[in-house]
Parts: C-alpha cells; sequence; structure tokens
C-alpha cells in the first residue's frame, strides 16, 4: 500500500488551470458518493508548528485541522499524496462529511475539476489568499474566516468538516 488515504477510481491528478495541479473526474462521479477518505497521521499544534519551520508551504497549504490544536497530515515529513490536491472553487462541485469524507456535492462530469470551498475547512484567521477559481460568484480573496459568513453556512449547509460545523454551532449558540 502505498497510500494513506483513498481516492476514487473515477478521479485522476492532472494539471489544473486553477493552481498547479488537481483532481478530476476520469468518470462520471454520482451526488454524494465518496471521492476521498483522506489518512494519514494526526499530529498536535506543537508538532505542527515544528513542520511549518522545515517546510512552511507544504504543511500551511496542505495540513487540515481536525480540532482545536489537532491536525491531519499525510505524512509527518511533507511529503504529498493525490488527496492533497483539490483547489478551492467559490462554486465547489464537492464537501465534506465529517472529519475525513470529501463528498460530491452534485453529478460531477468526466473532464471536470473536483474542487470544494475551502470554507469547508479552514478557520485560520491570518489565512487569505487571491482566488483563481473562475467562478461567476468569485468571492476574489479568500480567508481563514470564510466559515463565518451566513450566505456560505446555508450555501454548505452539511457540506462542512465537522471540526468547522462545531465552530459554527459555538457562534450561533452566543447569538
Amino acid at each position: 500500500m502505498d497510500s494513506l488515504s483513498y481516492i476514487t477510481p473515477k478521479a485522476k491528478v492532472f494539471s489544473s488551470p486553477i493552481h498547479k495541479r488537481g483532481i478530476f473526474a476520469k468518470k462520471p462521479i454520482k451526488r454524494n458518493e465518496i471521492i476521498v477518505v483522506s489518512g494519514g497521521y494526526i499530529i498536535d499544534e506543537k508538532e505542527y508548528k515544528k513542520l511549518l519551520k522545515k517546510d512552511f508551504p507544504t504543511v500551511k497549504h496542505y495540513a487540515m485541522r481536525v480540532a482545536k490544536n489537532f491536525y491531519l497530515v499525510s505524512d509527518k515529513k511533507g511529503k504529498l499524496e493525490k488527496v492533497d490536491f483539490f483547489n478551492h472553487s467559490c462554486n465547489p462541485n464537492a464537501g465534506m462529511k465529517g472529519q475525513i469524507l470529501t463528498i460530491a456535492m452534485k453529478d460531477i462530469k468526466p473532464g471536470e475539476e473536483i474542487t470544494y470551498d475551502y470554507a469547508m475547512t479552514d478557520s485560520d484567521p491570518d489565512d487569505y489568499f487571491k482566488c483563481n477559481c473562475g467562478a461567476k460568484n468569485c468571492r476574489k480573496i479568500i480567508t481563514g474566516n470564510d466559515w463565518k459568513k451566513p450566505s456560505l453556512q446555508k450555501k454548505y449547509r452539511g457540506y462542512f468538516s465537522f471540526y468547522i460545523q462545531e465552530k459554527i454551532n459555538k457562534l450561533r449558540r452566543k447569538k
């Protein structure tokens, strides 16, 4: 076994117009079909910060926070897996279920890039980047606070990672 994660055989990594490489459908993928089951290593905040010092771009862009002070990484040395090449889109066709499942939010056609909105998984207030998704509804700048937007909470209901959904629930309880 050369991977800690599962990616459907209906998808493959190719060159992407959004950002370097992306995951594309090779065959039709039905709504709610599992695309990826993310595996890897759970590391704590201390280990995460050590990794950031060694390989900031890889760790920062590919680690996924799964709970307060805990991250899921493909490899403790920064090696990437196929499942790490999901690009962001403001008009995604995939979303999260729980902590480790990425599923289709709608039917996905062969040749279509499989994307999700990083608001579904990211909450670092220091994160921001210029969006290249090209969607009509593009937000132009993506931040680690986008999950707080009521419009996105409504749009992606049921597709946030468990960690982000818990943050949304906590925010709602405060109101």
